[in-house]
């Protein structure tokens, strides 16, 4: 079938009309949107819920109201009529909240929330209900997290080693805990982290570990936290003087001990033995002298019995023969001793 010349001008007409009105609705329709990702805060820090027009118009004469989505509906924030209307605005958020007035002109409707806590945690709904687009609002997801320094300290010895425990309170949500050495290394610790909730929900934790002597002597206990994406550390040095004496020192101080006991009794028996043959020496020294002497003493005796025998003449030569024998036999025997 062949379309006539009139035909061809009224589908014409019809397409650039149907595309005239596709483009003018599409720019007129504004929409409320939001962030593509919760927003992450700590216990006690101020944070923005973002929420904004696109595309972006003036929300100074708009109404916008900021609830929170729990069981109950709590209105958390309401400007209208070019002011904040909060006379029924829940208790527990009040003179915490506020609104960017000098960007309501470039569409910034986002929500200011000051000192938060682990109970404002939730979702939170951003609605101007004078649009009249199909988009009037949008949801933030707001998660709350706390965290503390860890703290540590010397329990005692164990073995050869020191034991340390490190203890962290008031996380949420639940932590992990970890012991490193100086190098970054995870230690093995004293079985898994003991976990107390408090009635704030709040986590305490604490964990042991024996730790033997390094260069260093440098530990560090680590808490953290993967849904907030964060972490607290602390360090400790170890004196030297807190760990336990090595077994191979204490195996090196009773060998030097054993071989100091056998060096006494070798120098005692070295100097008795030496001492006695010093008397030995000494002994044989006098003896030495005395025969010496004796000897002297037989010559000057036998001297001057030759002489008494020359005065006394032949008769008595017997009698000298005798008393010379006796002499003889007297020396002799004192020589001997």
């Amino acid at each position: 079938m062949e379309l006539t010349p009139l035909c061809w001008q009224i589908l014409l007409l019809s397409t650039l009309v149907y595309c005239s009105l596709g483009q003018g609705g599409g720019s007129s329709e504004v929409q409320v949107v939001g962030p593509a990702d919760p927003v992450v805060a700590l216990a006690g820090d101020d944070i923005i819920l973002p929420c904004s027009l696109e595309p972006s118009v003036s929300a100074e004469d708009m109404a916008v109201e900021w609830t929170r989505l729990n069981l109950k509906a709590e209105n958390v924030h309401l400007y209208r009529q070019g002011r904040d209307s909060n006379e029924d605005q829940h208790p527990s958020y009040r003179g915490r909240t506020s609104m960017f007035h000098e960007e309501l002109k470039n569409g910034n409707v986002s929500l200011k929330l000051n000192r938060v806590t682990l109970s404002d945690a939730g979702s939170y709904r951003c609605f101007i209900p004078t649009l009249t687009s199909q988009v009037k609002n949008t949801t933030v997801q707001l998660f709350v997290g706390a965290v503390s320094q860890p703290v540590i300290s010397i329990v005692g010895t164990k073995d050869w080693g020191v034991v340390l425990k490190c203890e962290s309170g008031g996380w949420f949500p639940e932590p992990g805990m970890d012991w490193l050495d100086s190098s970054g290394t995870i230690l093995p610790a004293d079985g898994p982290p003991e976990r107390h909730r408090d009635s704030e929900d709040r986590y305490t934790v604490r964990r042991h570990v024996t730790v033997d002597q390094t260069d260093t002597n440098r530990f560090t206990c680590r808490v953290h936290q993967t849904e907030l994406n964060h972490l607290k550390e602390t360090e400790i040095h170890v004196p030297d003087d807190v760990f336990p004496k090595s077994q191979v020192g204490l195996i090196i101080g009773l060998i030097a001990a054993a071989v100091a006991v056998l060096a006494a009794s070798a120098g005692v028996y070295w100097w008795r033995k030496h001492t006695e043959k010093l008397r030995r020496e000494f002994e044989e020294e006098e003896k030495k002298k005395f025969r010496e002497q004796m000897e002297e003493v037989k010559k000057k005796l036998e001297e001057l019995l030759e002489q008494r025998v020359m005065n006394l003449g032949k008769d008595s030569e017997e009698r000298v023969k005798k008393l010379r024998e006796d002499f003889d036999e007297k020396v002799s025997g004192l020589l001997t001793c």
